[in-house]
């Protein structure tokens, strides 16, 4: 019976999830909104208020929590124990997206359930570059991870919104005869992502867009200002100072005193931890091979160092409790076998009434 369990307990190891806690069915709703520019109290008034509000209906509700930050806020909706969270997520969906009196400043809300992915490891990048240059190769480097069948969940951390800031002298301005509304309309319109409807064929329907976004300081130095005539133009480049930053100073992480950036490396409930940090280690070496120069990779956070703890404490566990079985089961075998020859010996040599007992004469 033993080695029955030993061998089903062999067979099942494989498909077994190493996780640090067990799994805990998600009960929490996060409502995030964005409201560029705004105070705290601005925030907790116009969206903190209006969300605890209209979710107030929602049945299964145990608690509300909304923080009120600058330029943004985020309210925690956790549900009562035992109820669905599908439903529940989807209750508060309607009721948020429902709200019509958010400024218009507002982003559109972001609703997501809580607790269906595992914190995993975070890798930290970090090298001489601009920000805007560090930001760039982070999302190649996720595009890269995630490519690995292993990792599936990154997000990259030390960034706020990118900014692109256009900076014109009065005295430019004036010289030129424009206003800082007209350079806003021209930049505008100049730079859109827009449909522009559709073609029916016989064949296929084709989808036209109108693609002439600009990204980087360099497409926004490229676009004309002033045409005149004789067919002269005058660039924004020719007479702007463009720059790329990020909103928030707050929101960069500093690495060994180096600006960095983080890939925060999560999983699914599915996905095993041992696993997936192996997978990002492989790609840490692949990627040391061709990394720019004095860019340095760092396993931070390493949540399976604890899971390894633990699994090489419980094996050790386990081999300990085996080897006394085997200790306790030999020594019980090895007293039944001595019992049973000394009863041999009994019955073979004296009555079954003397044996084991000093005989005495009798007069």
């Amino acid at each position: 019976m033993m080695i029955a369990f030993i061998v089903i307990g062999l067979a099942a190891a494989p498909n077994i999830k190493r996780e640090t806690f067990p799994d805990i069915p998600a009960s929490m709703v996060e409502v995030r909104a964005a409201y560029p520019g705004a105070s705290a109290e601005e925030v907790e008034n116009a969206i903190c208020q209006r969300i605890e509000d209209a979710v107030d209906g929602v049945n299964d509700i145990k608690e509300v929590r909304c923080e009120a930050l600058e330029g943004g806020a985020t309210a925690v909706v956790e549900m009562i124990d035992g109820a669905g969270l599908d439903r529940f997520l989807n209750d508060i969906k309607t009721e948020v997206e429902a709200i019509d009196s958010f400024p218009e400043e507002v982003e559109a809300p972001v609703i997501s359930a809580l607790g269906r992915t595992d914190y995993v490891v975070s890798l930290a990048v970090a090298g001489p570059m601009t920000p805007p240059h560090l930001k760039a190769y982070a999302e190649q480097l996720k595009d890269r991870l995630q490519q690995e069948g292993d990792v599936s969940q990154v997000t990259i951390r030390g960034f706020s919104d990118h900014q692109i800031r256009i900076e014109i002298p009065a005295l430019t301005l004036r010289q030129y005869g424009l206003s800082v509304s007209d350079v806003a309309e021209v930049v505008s319109r100049q730079s859109i992502d827009l449909p522009a409807g559709a073609l029916e064929t016989s064949a296929r329907d084709v989808l036209v867009r109108f693609v002439d976004e600009r990204r980087t300081a360099r497409e926004f130095e490229n676009l004309v200002v002033v045409g005149g005539g004789s067919g002269a133009e005058i660039r924004l480049g020719d007479i702007a100072r463009i720059t790329e930053s990020f909103q928030n100073e707050e929101n960069k992480i500093i690495f060994n005193g180096q600006r960095a950036a983080m890939l925060e490396i999560t999983k699914t409930r599915s996905e095993d931890t041992l696993t997936v940090v192996d997978a990002v280690k492989r790609f840490i070496a692949d990627e040391d091979a061709r990394a720019p120069p004095a860019v340095t990779f760092s396993l931070t956070r390493d949540i399976s160092s604890i899971v390894r703890d633990r699994l090489n404490m419980l094996l050790r566990n386990g081999l300990q409790g085996l080897a006394l079985v085997f200790l306790i089961l030999w020594l019980q075998g090895r007293g039944f076998r001595s019992g049973w020859r000394r009863a041999c010996r009994c019955r073979s040599w004296a009555p079954s009434s003397s044996c084991g007992r000093s005989a005495t004469p009798s007069t």
